[in-house]
């Protein structure tokens, strides 16, 4: 708990992946990429429970045996690569209660695919949102920071033809130097209060929690996996 909030990690972890089949299970560093995600939320303070949502028995015994608790699978309509990850957590949070039978106060979602996201990491994002919260719709996500060239992104409109661009137009020089600090989620971290869930996460109520790139890396392809095992083993031998 923190403060008098109750917390539970929930971990997404499904058996389907069209761009690395398998990759939950993964071995990463001598155990599979989920446990890396379980055993960083069980060694967290604050948090007071760690679920796997998924569909898969094999996912479900490896997250036991990792001291996940897998109460349930994940319904089939909700395992699909169009399912939404906020009927995810809604489903978890509405099935899943806290040790006094009611429903968790906050869910702190932990993707599997961030393996260099430790316990340490976790710890400072609950209280990082906790200290900066402003009102209950307020999420948290981590992110990264990227170069401030990233500013001059521009995206077509098939419309009009024409080009928007992302910066404020309204500047009457627009240099590099003058562009606000850009960031870009890395999918390690995200805080949501139970009872906004269907508000989403990303909103005009969303803090930033700024990770270092060089633990930022989330996994989708098998070039991100094999970069991600590169900067793991950098960062075993410091």
């Amino acid at each position: 708990m923190f403060r008098e909030f109750s917390i539970l990690a929930l971990i997404p972890a499904r058996s389907g992946s069209q761009g690395l089949p398998g990759k939950n299970i993964m071995n990463f560093g001598g155990k599979p990429l989920i446990q890396w995600s379980i055993s960083a939320a069980k060694h967290a303070n604050y948090i007071d429970d760690v679920l796997v949502s998924t569909d898969s028995h094999k996912i479900a015994n490896i997250a036991k045996n990792a001291g996940a608790t897998v109460p349930f699978f994940r319904p089939t309509e909700l395992a699909t690569g169009d399912a939404s990850m906020i009927d995810v957590i809604k489903h978890v949070w509405e099935n899943y209660f806290a040790s006094d039978g009611k429903n968790f106060d906050y869910i702190v979602l932990l993707q599997p695919t961030s393996p260099l996201r430790d316990s340490s990491h976790i710890v400072l994002a609950i209280e990082y949102y906790f200290n900066n919260i402003k009102s209950e719709e307020d999420t948290l996500a981590s992110v990264q920071k990227v170069d401030q060239k990233n500013g001059w992104l521009m995206e077509s409109d098939l419309d009009t033809g024409y080009i928007n661009f992302c910066f404020d137009l309204g500047l009457k020089n627009p240099q590099r130097q003058k562009l606000k600090p850009l960031f870009l989620p890395n999918g390690a971290i995200f805080i949501i209060k139970g009872s906004q869930i269907d508000a989403g996460i990303y909103h005009n109520h969303t803090i930033p929690f700024v990770m270092d790139k060089a633990i930022s890396d989330d996994i989708d392809t098998i070039e991100d996996f094999k970069k991600a095992e590169n900067a793991f083993k950098e960062l075993n031998q410091k």
